[in-house]
């Protein structure tokens, strides 16, 4: 204990020799220490590092009750556990931004099947062929040529079912800024 405030003392007054001493014989045992905590190297590295720079800037304010190696083992300890805390709130954080998101992307997705219902609603007041020329390209995603080729209706044909369709459709849902087809 002698030995300790002795070299404390010196930490105190600002000698380097004493305190690059100190860091390079309890370093490695700290950063171990550290690393049972946090599971992460760098992270334990930072704490470590992080405790003897607040022993040299704050040697002269700090009252050691017991040795050295005590006084950087609980610092080391205290960080970490400041950390796992700053960790679980964080992810607290983000458990509920998640849900946050999660219950928009339901809220979104009850708006799109109420959109789609409406217009699957619209597409049976179509006309027969102008409904199945919708269909077909909106639902099964065809082509205009492919669609024309399947119904033996020109290119020309479908192209007009499907403007006359869209602008149906858009007097039928009374929102024709809304839905682009």
């Amino acid at each position: 204990m002698r030995t300790d405030k002795l070299i404390f003392s010196e930490i105190r007054n600002g000698n380097n020799l004493i305190f690059e001493k100190v860091f390079h014989e309890h370093y490695n045992a700290l950063v171990n220490f550290a690393n049972q905590f946090l599971l992460d190297t760098n992270a334990s590295e930072d704490v470590v590092q992080g405790a003897f720079i607040y022993l040299w800037e704050n040697a002269k304010n700090i009252h050691l009750e017991k040795s050295i190696k005590a006084y950087l083992f609980r610092a080391v300890k205290n960080s970490c556990l400041n950390q796992l805390r700053a960790l679980k709130i964080k992810d607290k954080h983000e458990l509920l931004y998640l849900d946050s998101m999660m219950k928009l992307m339901d809220d979104e997705q009850r708006q799109d099947d109420e959109v789609l219902n409406n217009i699957k609603a619209a597409l049976i007041k179509l006309p027969e062929q102008m409904s199945r020329v919708f269909h077909k390209k909106y639902l099964q995603e065809l082509s205009i040529k492919e669609i024309a080729k399947e119904m033996s209706i020109s290119e020309n044909t479908v192209k007009v079912q499907l403007h006359k369709g869209r602008h149906s459709i858009r007097k039928i849902l009374k929102v024709a800024n809304t839905y682009f087809f």
